[in-house]
């Protein structure tokens, strides 16, 4: 009997909400005031860029009173911006989120608009069953929407593979390490890196202990059933010491970020890239031969691991999509509503492509199909961790990852460091 599968389970209704503009804001009707809104966006694509203007643009044609702001921030700056907003009191009107714990956290602070009535009212024309926004929700109520759903794992030229001896990718890490040392010997650099950035190593590390540890290790820990000390973890450590050590990283790794990672991707100078749904989009935008190479791109799990409990058919992903500030004006809400309506996630899909969360949307890019059909096999699905614990775990994951590569902490310091603000972060906050 074919096992059901839970990320699907989860997410169908994703696919069954589509969604229309129903009515103007009420903060614009009958008055001459001038509404201001203010959207930001993390988005790396310069396409997307003018796209959010035009879309922006638009509503604001049908509500003259709507004046939006949009800004568009990297990911590295956008956190420390949006903590210095909180701190005034002050969120964006619209705002990115990855949903799970962090947007749990924002909920327990009071940073975020409660939509939820909005999304079950006739302002919202098409119904969107609360369990499908089950990542963008807490506990029961909905703050945000999101609009692009996919899974991280290795991207890989398959022309470079192929000139090394592989026509197929490594199902296990071993036979991954072979590779490596095969591409290395045909004068490739077998993977890119943007360490500079923390959160690409992280995918490493959480990756190799879900593998050891089992599919649901962090999702225990979350839960307090294990810690961040589990034998699995500091193993996990220990093979991405390793992994370093053998010279696989282009040379300048240290110093790169997500971009320059991209950019060696989509140049043709690294064969193999772990990274998430957007990965063809920023190898384009970032590279001069913009998207020469996708045609060779391919997609596939990450691989298992000898003796763990973890399998290639538990994927590590999550969703992008927005928020609402506790300040926000109803014409947010209404141009949240706008941006997703089909028509419109078909421009945004367009310029920087993803896996829409919602019908009517066509995916035009290859490549993200094989991210479709591995998301349609899996058994079981963890979202980022470092969106699924809160924002000061998070943040600490990311760091340690990368000092766990780097050797400036050993495996076993970093899961004590973890485990320790885990730990103080639970004291404070409990369960709450």
């Amino acid at each position: 009997m074919k096992k059901r599968n839970p990320f699907w389970r989860c997410t169908a209704l994703f696919m069954c909400a589509c969604v229309f503009v129903a009515c103007a804001p009420k903060d614009t009707n009958g008055s001459k005031k001038t509404v201001e809104v203010s959207w930001w966006h993390i988005n790396s694509s310069i396409r997307s860029h003018q796209t959010f203007q035009d879309i922006a643009a638009d509503y604001h044609l049908l509500y003259p009173g709507v004046t939006i702001s949009v800004t568009a921030l990297e990911n590295m700056e956008y956190k420390p911006k949006l903590e210095l907003e909180f701190a005034a009191d002050d969120p964006p009107d619209i705002f990115h989120s990855w949903g799970g714990g962090g947007l749990a956290e924002y909920v327990r602070k009071g940073y975020l608009r409660d939509i939820t009535d909005w999304v079950l009212s006739d302002k919202w024309e098409s119904k969107i069953n609360p369990a499908a926004l089950e990542l963008f929700s807490y506990k029961g109520r909905v703050y945000g929407f999101p609009h692009d759903l996919g899974a991280v794992g290795f991207w890989y030229n398959s022309a470079l593979l192929e000139g090394a001896g592989y026509r197929e990718f490594p199902s296990d890490w071993d036979s991954l390490l072979s590779l490596m040392e095969a591409l290395k010997k045909k004068g490739v650099t077998p993977v890119s890196l943007g360490i500079a950035d923390r959160w690409p190593v992280m995918y490493y590390w959480v990756y190799l202990s879900m593998r050891i540890g089992g599919d649901d290790i962090f999702k225990d820990i979350l839960a307090r059933k294990r810690a961040f000390t589990d034998p699995a973890i500091i193993t996990a450590g220990k093979l991405l010491q390793d992994f370093n050590r053998r010279g696989f990283f282009q040379s300048t790794a240290i110093g790169d970020d997500f971009h320059g990672q991209s950019r060696y991707m989509g140049d043709g100078l690294c064969a193999i890239q772990l990274m998430g749904q957007w990965a063809l989009a920023s190898q384009a935008q970032t590279s001069e031969r913009t998207n020469e190479l996708h045609p060779v791109m391919r997609f596939a799990p990450f691989p298992s691991v000898q003796g763990g409990k973890g399998s290639s058919k538990a994927a590590m992903g999550g969703a992008n999509g927005f928020v609402i500030g506790k300040n926000a004006p109803d014409a947010a809400v209404s141009l949240l509503e706008f941006f997703t309506k089909a028509s419109n996630l078909q421009r945004y899909f367009d310029s920087f492509p993803g896996i829409p969360t919602t019908p009517g949307v066509i995916v035009r890019e290859k490549g993200l199909s094989m991210i479709h059909d591995y998301l349609n096999e899996i058994d079981s699905f963890c979202l980022y961790p470092d969106q699924l614990f809160p924002l000061s775990v998070g943040t600490a994951l990311n760091e340690t990852s990368a000092r766990i590569l780097l050797g400036e902490l050993t495996p076993e310091e970093g899961a004590a460091l973890l485990d320790d603000e885990w730990n103080s972060w639970y004291t404070r906050n409990g369960s709450n």
